[in-house]
């Protein structure tokens, strides 16, 4: 049976006996973490380096958590409209940029919070999708097969029934418990949505997988046995994986992470209560997952560099874990590590990129401004210092101070949780 034939409805197909084929190669493909509007800001300012560099054109796959597939609904959901001439999209700003800019003074996290609470026929997830499909895409309700074919855009969450990432795109949806329902009818803000379900507050996103044809393929024994497709209970991507990575490390033979999640920080608390004690244990391995996940990305970008220098070929670097080449750059970046490699001076601003919250509300305008040029600037840097093809330099960045003009409303949320105590 191919990819395009079907199962009748609610069915699950066993897989052939013939050996799985590898996945498709792909020649570049990006990663965009989580991390709320400050991961969605700090995206922008990177895809806008990586327009002008003329890499936003060759993307083959782009990967996303979070905050991150935010920035990615918006861009696969305008990405039809995007007019390139000689692999730069001439209208970036207009049709991306300042929509993202806009979307960030949208109070997302708390009304949709409320409003899922004393809904007892809602959620706050599906009041999220709501909200997405109105001000991130129009009002209209774009599906995941409506979306391009290249780049492929993946969406990440985090399957609680499961303990599996959930991926979703117009190809299919799929669990590695569970398998694969190919071209599956479902929204495009339903998939953000679920992808960007921050827990507790935005999170779950409760989907009932009987409505799909399911295959067992692509499953994963070291994850646990098979399970039969009934609810998915999904929560954000970045539960499983914050980077993004899973969906595009074993396809793409260079791969450019964009990383937006908040540090680890060291603390002088004592934790005598336990329930701060509990969510420093829960998020001490948290961090050592993610840190785990990063090593192991930069010790293999290291590897292949190293490979090609050998000059081993494809099934030597596959059997050395060593064929992905790529660049990672992280918001926690120090601006003199930089310095040697950037291709301007970024202007100096009292914001922290690293230390800005992990919310869906407006974040202050300086702080939007700076960092989506630090996005920008940091992407630039990195690019310059490890990509196989180091771009033209940079002119300077995106947003001049100033552009970015609060509506009342989004002050108001602001100075809200200025003042609350979380």
């Amino acid at each position: 049976m191919s990819e395009d034939e079907h199962a009748p409805s609610n069915a699950v197909l066993s897989g052939s006996d013939e050996p799985e084929r590898p996945a498709e190669r792909y020649k570049l493909g990006l990663c965009l973490s989580g991390g709320g509007y400050r991961a969605m800001l700090f995206h922008a300012g990177s895809l806008a380096r990586l327009n002008e560099a003329g890499l936003l054109a060759k993307l083959d796959m782009i990967s996303s958590v979070s905050g991150g597939s935010i920035a990615s609904g918006l861009l696969a959901y305008i990405w039809p409209g995007l007019i390139f001439e000689n692999d730069v999209a001439v209208n970036f700003r207009t049709e991306y940029l300042d929509r993202v800019l806009a979307f960030s003074q949208l109070f997302a996290d708390g009304p949709s919070f409320l409003k899922g609470v004393f809904n007892p026929f809602s959620s706050a997830a599906a009041e999220a999708a709501k909200l997405y499909e109105r001000h991130l895409f129009d009002g209209k309700s774009p599906s995941l097969k409506d979306l391009p074919s290249a780049p492929w855009f993946v969406f990440c969450a985090s399957n609680l029934s499961t303990g599996s990432l959930f991926r979703m795109s117009n190809r299919y949806i799929a669990d590695y418990r569970i398998g694969l329902s190919f071209h599956p009818a479902l929204s495009l803000a339903t998939a953000v949505a679920a992808s960007a379900a921050f827990p507790p507050v935005l999170s779950p996103l409760r989907l009932d997988l009987a409505q799909f044809s399911w295959k067992r393929e692509k499953l994963d024994d070291t994850v646990g046995d098979p399970v039969a497709p009934g609810r998915a209970i999904l929560s954000d991507g970045g539960v499983y994986d914050n980077h993004g990575i899973e969906p595009a490390l074993k396809r793409c033979d260079c791969l450019l992470v964009s990383d937006a999640g908040a540090p680890w920080r060291s603390s002088t608390r004592g934790y005598w209560n336990y329930l701060s004690q509990l969510k420093r244990v829960l998020d001490t391995t948290d961090n050592q997952v993610r840190s785990v996940r990063r090593r192991d990305l930069i010790g293999g970008f290291r590897a292949a560099k190293q490979a090609d220098r050998l000059g081993l070929d494809d099934l030597a670097k596959a059997a050395l874990r060593a064929r992905t080449r790529g660049v990672y750059w992280s918001i926690d970046s120090k601006d003199a590590e930089l310095k040697p490699y950037a291709s301007y001076t970024l202007p100096p601003s009292s914001v922290v990129p690293a230390e800005v919250g992990t919310y869906l509300h407006f974040l202050g305008a300086e702080e939007t401004e700076h960092l989506t040029n630090w996005g920008h600037y940091v992407c630039d840097a990195m690019l310059n210092r490890f990509y196989q093809s180091p771009p033209a330099p940079s002119s300077g960045p995106p947003l001049a101070a100033g552009t970015v003009k609060p509506s009342w409303a989004a002050r108001s949320s602001k100075r809200l949780f200025d003042i609350l105590p979380f």
